[in-house]
């Protein structure tokens, strides 16, 4: 079994990140940068056929390339987490995050969640909420998706992509031509 989600990774932007991050007083743990990412949609635990459907799926899906601005800072007081992410985005991002949330709905997978807050976890495992953090101001030029496998590791856990897809805009196509 894999722990499985789909993010949209941060390539180039990583490192500006985790600067900023680490210039902010965050409570709790740092999120290593190489695990830094923009999650669309969290499945959990899958089995290999599982994971064959959400590749052959995610082969399928059609998005335009995507400027996400990094403009607002949040807390999610279950998960302990603070995050980054945009106050406004692009609603190809929602219908995109949601389309794979579904799909992985109906062969099993995810938590349940509803709605969606496009986000980039900085600071986890934190005691208390972050006091007031001055919003970064970044852009995230995604060009690609990919399915990432969280595995553990005895230096913590680390994002591995098992497969990337670009962003492309559907190809609207005429018969005859």
């Amino acid at each position: 079994m894999s722990r499985l989600f789909f993010a949209l990774p941060l390539d180039e932007l990583a490192p500006q990140l985790a600067t900023w991050r680490d210039e902010q007083p965050w409570p709790g743990q740092a999120v290593p940068q190489a695990n830094l990412h923009l999650t669309l949609a969290f499945l959990g635990e899958a089995d290999a056929q599982q994971c064959a459907k959400l590749l052959a799926m995610a082969e399928r899906k059609h998005c335009p390339p995507l400027s996400i601005p990094l403009d607002r800072t949040g807390w999610f007081g279950r998960a302990k987490a603070a995050w980054v992410g945009p106050r406004e985005w692009p609603n190809e991002l929602t219908v995109l995050a949601l389309a794979l949330r579904r799909h992985g709905e109906r062969i099993g997978l995810g938590n349940g969640e509803q709605g969606y807050t496009p986000h980039i976890t900085v600071s986890r495992k934190a005691s208390a909420a972050p006091a007031a953090v001055p919003a970064p101001d970044l852009l995230l030029q995604a060009t690609r998706f990919c399915l990432y496998q969280s595995v553990s590791t005895e230096h913590g856990v680390s994002y591995q992509p098992l497969a990337c897809w670009p962003l492309t805009p559907r190809v609207k196509t005429t018969d005859g031509i």
